[in-house]
């Protein structure tokens, strides 16, 4: 009996503690809700969803502490004509609104480039865009678009946006599906609409600081006629004459990556591959419309998803072979197949996968067919407004097919350089120093009036004004505002400009945390003084852009209210996101890894 009453007691006891504990507010039940299941009881099971709140704490998302880095690029570029000065007038004005950042040069070009596709360059990061032909799709769904990973399924309503390395860890679903919808509506005045209100979008999201648009100043020596800038594409060499020389040579800023232009994204590189190869459509000299080039002409079916080409006869590649519809397929079944035993590893054929969808079966080209010799048709998967502006861009300028079989993997390096059919033929590369080609006197075009081109290197602006007075060299582009205005009263000199098809930019990787938050991009939004640096270092060839299109595109959307230029607004909202003493220090989302 005694046994049996100590029993009862403890029972009782027991009970009473198991009921307190149901009814105490700690966080027991949410830490542990696999102890629950097996009581199978559907309030109990419900609970731990209600505590939910409690485990987004910000310290859970907290990664590694870094310093808060502005990364400047090494080379200059033409929407940023003095990338280190220009750096250093934006941590100023950073500093005056509560951002303290550390400049930081990241390697040289080709690496900054790489540590920017990998969503290395952890912090805000200078970049900016030239336009490749002249349609907004270029701009837009380049950057913003779906990439062929998201697009899973047959509805492309059901696609989700998933955050881009390269792009700064950005992504915004609506703002890709209108970008869809645009690419593949015929109807120019609905798709500018789409375009005007996805600029809107990334204005209000702050996808992006836009800096500036440049109508960009070549400097020329007066013994030069005939050089024709291109607003899209490389400029026109062939009709240029020094006189006195049978040579032009170019003054540039910094040296090419690699003169097989499937596989790089810089201008540098498609300003000297521009000239020894060509593409099935070019653009209209000063224009943006695009004209046949090694096809006469590309005629659509009514739905606009096939489209039969007929190619110029007659026409043989550097090396001695033939152009013809075996060769456009070469080309585009190398692009296209990540199995194609030319599309190797090693290389990424960007512009192909976002002009065209994808690679293998998610490309929208689903086919390169022969017709005959000198006819081929590509069918499409869907209509593609800007079909013919993506023929003519620079990035699927047409290659010898043997050229490409013999180099293998270095086709477009120093030691072998890119075959094709254009006015010039590669001759030599010196890294870092110089690129020279030589006319093709047989150009299907007519020969050039000059006999060699030479891109020669001077990173130093300076450096480069200095040998354009000395007559080493005989043009230049990016030159310093000082520089160009002394031009511009020297008799011995001329500028010309090319029209604005860029916009330089800020990028804020959303890898930083507090980049996540809404009010620390506004802050920073309004902590550049974006036209003092145009005043500055662009000068009357300057504009502060408001858009990422340049006003020149249409779809540029002249509604948007800008970001004023305002740090005392920047400190207060910085407070207002918690930060009363501003950012120095920021933190990396664990969620968010690039590839090793």
């Amino acid at each position: 009996m005694k046994n049996k009453t100590l029993y009862i007691l403890f029972a009782l006891l027991l009970s009473l503690s198991m009921v307190l504990a149901a009814c105490t507010s700690g966080a027991a039940p949410a830490e542990e809700p696999a102890a629950e299941e097996p009581a199978a009881q559907e309030p109990a099971a419900e609970e731990p969803a209600a505590e939910e709140p409690a485990a987004e704490e910000p310290a859970t998302e907290m990664g590694e502490a870094i310093p808060l880095t502005l990364y400047y690029m090494p080379v200059t570029r033409f929407y940023y004509p003095s990338p280190k000065e220009i750096a250093e007038g934006m941590a100023a004005d950073l500093a005056k609104a509560g951002f303290n950042v550390n400049l930081e040069l990241a390697g040289d070009w080709p690496t900054y480039l790489d540590l920017r596709s990998s969503g290395k360059l952890n912090g805000i990061y200078m970049l900016g865009w030239g336009g490749d032909n002249g349609d907004p799709d270029n701009f837009l769904n380049y950057f913003f678009g779906f990439s062929p990973a998201d697009k899973v399924g047959d509805d492309p309503a059901a696609w989700v946006s998933s955050p881009k390395p390269k792009e700064g860890w950005y992504s915004n679903t609506e703002v890709a599906y209108k970008l869809y919808m645009a690419s593949i509506n015929p109807n120019q005045a609905e798709r500018q609409a789409l375009y005007e209100e996805v600029e809107q979008m990334l204005h209000d999201d702050i996808a992006r600081l836009w800096i500036a648009h440049n109508n960009t100043p070549l400097i020329f020596s007066s013994k030069v006629k005939g050089y024709v800038p291109q607003p899209v594409g490389a400029d026109l060499y062939e009709g240029t004459v020094v006189e006195d020389s049978d040579t032009f040579i170019f003054g540039r800023g910094g040296d090419s990556v690699q003169l097989d232009p499937a596989v790089v994204t810089d201008g540098e590189s498609f300003r000297v591959a521009g000239q020894v190869l060509e593409s099935l459509y070019s653009y209209e000299p000063g224009t943006t419309k695009p004209i046949p080039a090694l096809a006469e002409e590309c005629v659509p079916n009514e739905a606009s998803t096939e489209w039969t080409c007929n190619l110029r006869k007659g026409v043989k590649f550097h090396d001695g072979t033939d152009f013809n519809a075996d060769a456009v397929i070469f080309n585009y079944e190398r692009w296209r197949f990540t199995d194609n035993p030319y599309h190797y590893e090693s290389q990424t054929f960007e512009y192909y996968e976002y002009m065209w969808g994808g690679t293998d079966d998610k490309s929208i080209i689903t086919s390169v067919e022969k017709i005959d010799d000198y006819t081929v048709k590509f069918v499409l998967s869907e209509s593609l407004a800007p079909f013919l502006a993506n023929l003519a861009m620079d990035a699927f300028l047409i290659s010898s097919p043997e050229a490409v079989k013999a180099a293998g993997e270095n086709y477009g390096l120093p030691s072998n350089g890119p075959v094709g059919t254009g006015p010039y033929k590669f001759v030599e590369w010196v890294e870092g120093d110089s690129i020279t080609l030589e006319a093709n006197s047989d150009y299907w075009n007519g020969a050039p009036k000059n006999k060699k081109v030479i891109f020669k290197v001077y990173a130093d602006d300076s450096a480069r004004f200095l040998a354009l007075k000395a007559g080493d060299i005989h043009a230049l582009e990016q030159a310093v505002v000082e520089d160009l205005q002394a031009a511009e009263t020297d008799d011995s000199l001329y500028v010309l400009t090319r029209p604005a098809l860029n916009t330089a930019y800020l990028a804020l990787s959303r890898r930083i945390v507090e980049f996540q938050d809404p009010l620390v991009r506004e802050a920073l939004a309004h902590a550049i003084n974006r036209a003092g640096l145009v005043e500055n270092f662009y000068g009357a060839y300057g504009e502060v852009a408001t858009n990422f299109l340049p006003p020149l595109v249409w779809g540029h959307n002249n509604a948007i209210e800008d970001w004023s230029y305002d740090p005392e607004l920047s400190k207060q909202l910085l407070a207002e996101a918690g930060y009363p003493d501003g950012i120095s220090e920021v933190h990396l989302d664990p969620n968010l890894t690039p590839e090793e």
